[in-house]
């Protein structure tokens, strides 16, 4: 069984004028589509808010790094305080906590919670300026500030490092020949 598709229709040229349209029935064409939408713009500018998040970000940071230096300089005065207890016979100087005072002993716990103390607390301060100052950055609100903030936040590990290396230096100066 075979099936043949049905003949054409005849075509129908359109009429050339309006007088024949008229006659012949024909209309004009239907409106084809509508206009197409007006094109997607970009969002409206938020207005600009207060710089004030970044600022915090910022100084944040900033006490972090300040009172972590304070600290660590402090825990390396002490640190740099025990030198004059090394033994430098063997080349190493390594301090025996068995043969100082409980004074030099209590000293070397003080440095360490010291030590231990600056970085916690640069580190929780940096955390935090960290953070807020990347929502600041993101958010426009003291994008500045925010930036600067991140970059005290990251750097600030190191600033406090050179803060407890100056504070052994300074405490072990008088102890070394």
């Amino acid at each position: 069984m075979t099936s043949t598709p049905p003949p054409p229709e005849p075509y129908n040229p359109p009429p050339a004028t309006r007088a024949e349209a008229a006659q012949s029935g024909y209309t004009a064409p239907q409106a084809g589509y509508s206009a197409p939408p007006a094109a997607y713009g970009a969002p409206a500018a938020r207005p600009k808010g207060s710089s004030r998040l970044g600022l915090i970000a910022f100084v944040a940071a900033l006490v972090g790094i300040i009172i972590g230096s304070i600290l660590a300089t402090i825990g390396g005065m002490q640190t740099g305080g025990l030198t004059q207890y090394a033994d430098y016979s063997t080349g190493t100087g390594t301090l025996d906590y068995d043969s100082v005072p409980p004074s030099v002993q209590q000293m070397g716990i003080a440095a360490g919670l010291l030590t231990i103390a600056a970085f916690l607390v640069w580190g929780a301060f940096a955390l935090w300026g960290f953070i807020q100052g990347i929502v600041a950055t993101v958010k426009n609100r003291g994008r500045g500030w925010g930036i600067a903030a991140i970059v005290l936040a990251v750097i600030g590990g190191g600033i406090v490092l050179i803060f407890l290396t100056v504070g052994v230096g300074v405490g072990a100066a008088p102890y070394i020949s």
